[in-house]
C-alpha cells in the first residue's frame, strides 16, 4: 500500500512539474542553497581577483578578500531573493535534470547584473584617488561576464548541492561560518584601504 502511494505521489508530482521540496529532517532548502552559492562565489572572486587587482593597482589578497565580501554579502541579500525566483520557476519544470541549469540561469543574469553595477564601482572607487582611469566599458563588460559565468556556476552548484548537504547541518554550518569569516576579512581589509586612499 505505501509503495503504492509512494508511486502515485511521484506520478503526481511529475503531471504537475518538478518541484524543490524539502528534504525531511534537513535544513530548509534556502538555507543550504544560499550558503553554498556565497561559497562557490566566493572562490570565484578569488581566481578573478588578480585581474581586477592589477587594474586598481592593489595586492592580490587585500583585494580578493573584499571581492569576496562583496560576493558574499550579495549573495546573502539578493541571492536569497534570486534563489526564492529560482525555487518558483522550477514548479514547471517536468525533468529534474533541467533544475539545476534554470537556477544557473536565474544566477547568471542576478551576478551579471552585480557585475556590471557594483563591482566596477567598486575597482573604481580603488583606481580613481590613485589617479588611475576608470574602467572602461570594454572591461565593464568583461566583469558582468565573468561574474555571470560566476553566478551560474554557484546557483548550479547550489541546487545540486541541496539534497546531499540537507541533513549534514554540521557542514553547512561550517561552510557558512567560513564565508562569513571571509568576508569578516574583507571588511577588515576594505576599511585599511579606504583609510589609506581616503
Amino acid at each position: 500500500m505505501s509503495a503504492r502511494t509512494s508511486a502515485n505521489s511521484e506520478q503526481d508530482r511529475r503531471a504537475g512539474g518538478v518541484t524543490d521540496d524539502e528534504i525531511p529532517g534537513g535544513l530548509p532548502s534556502l538555507l543550504v542553497q544560499g550558503v553554498t552559492a556565497a561559497a562557490v562565489a566566493c572562490v570565484g572572486e578569488f581566481v578573478c581577483a588578480p585581474v581586477y587587482a592589477s587594474m586598481a593597482h592593489l595586492a592580490v589578497v587585500p583585494w580578493a578578500m573584499v571581492a569576496c565580501l562583496l560576493a558574499v554579502a550579495y549573495t546573502y541579500v539578493v541571492g536569497f531573493a534570486l534563489l526564492w525566483a529560482a525555487q518558483s520557476l522550477s514548479h514547471g519544470v517536468r525533468d529534474a535534470r533541467a533544475l539545476p541549469f534554470v537556477y544557473g540561469g536565474v544566477g547568471l543574469f542576478g551576478f551579471g547584473a552585480w557585475g556590471v553595477f557594483v563591482l566596477p564601482a567598486m575597482v573604481d572607487s580603488f583606481a580613481q584617488p590613485q589617479g588611475l582611469a576608470a574602467m572602461t566599458t570594454a572591461q565593464t563588460v568583461a566583469a558582468g561576464f565573468n561574474c555571470a559565468v560566476i553566478g551560474f556556476v554557484a546557483f548550479f552548484l547550489a541546487k545540486l548541492a541541496h539534497p546531499r548537504l540537507a541533513r549534514r547541518r554540521g557542514a553547512v554550518f561550517a561552510i557558512g561560518a567560513l564565508t562569513l569569516a571571509a568576508a569578516a576579512l574583507g571588511v577588515f581589509y576594505l576599511t585599511r584601504m579606504y583609510g589609506v586612499l581616503y
